[in-house]
């Protein structure tokens, strides 16, 4: 795999941060030199793997996204739980584009909408 990707014309250093069973998410920066500095110069990158999508994250949408990551590694034991965990946030977020996991609420009948054990 390579450690660079192109957005925009501009060349990234890709690091991946984080493999689960079902996405990848990987840190991405830019450096540049000649030219105004570029609007989005630093963020995170959120892959897909089962539906082939790719989802660019900055600012206080990819801090929310690290927070969560954080956030369910202290309440999961277990690298597979936590995997699991991470998988099920995920598809939340992927969703409804809320990042924080504590603001991602339950459904009307009280069912979480994410792992109870990511929340509790």
């Amino acid at each position: 795999m390579r450690d660079y990707t192109y957005l925009n014309g501009a060349r990234f250093t890709v690091c991946n941060l984080f493999r689960s069973l079902r996405f990848d998410i990987d840190r991405l920066d830019m450096s540049w030199v000649d030219g105004e500095k570029p609007e989005f110069t630093r963020g995170l990158r959120v892959v897909d793997n089962d539906e082939a999508n790719t989802i660019t994250v900055d600012g206080e949408d990819g801090d929310n996204l690290i927070y969560s990551l954080a956030y369910i590694f202290n309440k999961e034991d277990g690298a597979d739980a936590f995997r699991a965990a991470i998988d099920e946030y995920l598809k939340v977020a992927l969703e409804t584009k809320e990042y924080l996991v504590t603001s991602q609420k339950k459904d009307p009948q009280g069912k979480p909408e994410v792992s109870e054990s990511v929340l509790h």
